[in-house]
């Protein structure tokens, strides 16, 4: 099911209006599902994911590369899929909070993601990572080039380092917004990530280090000492001695840090102010 009309009429059919509260925009162009396919090479054997398939568009591809397991938070989108491909598994749930584990290892992911929640859905990849192998996702442009970004520019931030200690990232082609329905009035793009076995640098605590880049974000204008401070989880005074002992200057903004600068500085801010069994 392609075409801008076509798909218009499913969802009236379905008695269903895209949801701007959960971001949906339906691919109604034929040339991106081969773009997707052709980006992400899904290989025979691979156990691939469908997150947010919708009405099926790029199910329909994926399911020629063998089993495919799609989940879906619309019911009414759960039933269309289930009647028309019997031979797909079909899990009704919000992709945010669900237990890729559940799914086995080494997952190979594809998805559109809604704009609204792209964030949220992938911290929850990151926190998964030890289940899956890629994924191959078509995001908002701005939002993609802001995970691969590097340090040094306005996109870095929380999301581009949290990514890129766990990942590879590649960006792939860039989506017009003519491509979906409804029109959205932004580009789109797809990347890949994958994710590794091991982290790019030694991260002695995980969720310790989502906390420091969190907080040296927090204030990304502010200088990096005071941004810490600003934060509510560190003394100014233990900022300091933290910085100063990773032998970064006090002065810098948190954009300008490379990923092996957060992982020292993590490693000594728990030293001097982490609390015992603080995790």
């Amino acid at each position: 099911m392609h075409g801008r009309s076509s798909i218009r009429s499913k969802l009236q059919e379905l008695e269903h209006r895209p949801s701007k509260q959960r971001g949906q925009n339906f691919v109604v162009n034929p040339r991106v599902l081969e773009a997707i396919i052709e980006f992400g090479a899904p290989k025979q054997g691979e156990r691939l994911v469908e997150v947010g398939p919708g009405l099926g568009a790029l199910t329909e591809k994926l399911l020629t590369f063998g089993p495919l397991t799609a989940i879906e938070i619309e019911q009414s989108f759960c039933d269309e899929l289930r009647s028309k491909f019997p031979e797909l598994e079909v899990i009704l749930h919000d992709v945010r909070t669900f237990d890729f584990a559940s799914l086995g290892r080494d997952l190979v992911v594809f998805g559109n993601l809604p704009y609204i929640y792209s964030t949220d859905i992938i911290f929850h990849l990151l926190s998964s990572r030890a289940s899956l192998k890629r994924a191959v996702l078509l995001l908002q442009r701005e939002f993609a080039e802001r995970l691969a970004a590097g340090p040094g520019g306005r996109e870095y931030g929380r999301i581009s380092v949290a990514c890129q200690v766990y990942c590879d990232l590649r960006l792939g082609p860039v989506i017009s917004g003519e491509a979906f329905f409804p029109r959205p009035k932004v580009e789109s793009r797809l990347i890949e990530i994958v994710f590794l076995p091991q982290p790019r640098h030694e991260v002695e605590d995980h969720k310790w280090l989502e906390r420091v880049v969190k907080a040296s974000f927090a204030k990304r204008r502010k200088k990096l000492v005071n941004s810490l401070k600003a934060s509510g989880l560190f003394s100014g005074e233990h900022a300091a001695k933290a910085l100063e002992a990773s032998a970064i200057d006090p002065g810098r903004r948190a954009e300008t840090l490379r990923l092996e600068e957060f992982v020292r500085l993590a490693k000594e801010l728990a030293r001097f102010s982490k609390p015992a069994g603080n995790t």
